[in-house]
């Protein structure tokens, strides 16, 4: 199953980089980190360090810059 996903993965990754800007989809895809701390969070009930949550924020913030300008 984890196979599957990850084939999925990469190949999602792959088309959109073909069919969107690298400028976006290189940053959104470099952030897979930032998912795995909020499943984390929401399906184990992880908590979350101030450090964690300022570096997500800051990620946030970089995204939505990329995008806007």
């Amino acid at each position: 199953m984890s196979a599957l996903l990850e084939v999925s993965a990469n190949a999602f990754q792959l088309l959109a980089f073909r069919r969107g800007l690298v400028s976006l989809v290189a940053p959104v895809s470099g952030l897979y980190p930032a998912v795995t701390v909020l499943l984390a969070r929401v399906v184990l009930s992880e908590r979350m360090g101030r450090s964690q949550v300022v570096g997500l924020a800051i990620a946030l913030a970089g995204l939505v810059l990329i995008a806007v300008g």
